[in-house]
């Protein structure tokens, strides 16, 4: 890949993240530099998850995904 390929490709992927944060199916997101990306993900049901993972303009260089499923804990905690 090009130099300048992988700079569109890396700004079309911020581009697309910022996005997803801005609609609030990105709640929250760490990157380490040579670990890897931890992002918490708000969708309805796994169908979506893969929808936006597969969205991802850089899905395809993902070497792994691992996906752990949360739930919202406050109306629990809120009733303790």
């Amino acid at each position: 890949m090009s130099d300048t390929a992988w700079q569109e490709a890396t700004a079309n992927q911020l581009a697309t993240v910022k996005s997803l944060r801005d609609a609030g199916t990105i709640k929250s997101i760490y990157r380490e530099t040579g670990v890897g990306v931890l992002a918490i993900f708000d969708v309805s049901d796994p169908q979506q998850m893969d929808q936006e993972l597969r969205g991802l303009p850089m899905f395809r260089y993902f070497e792994s995904i691992t996906v752990h499923a949360l739930w919202d804990m406050a109306p629990a905690l809120e009733d303790a």
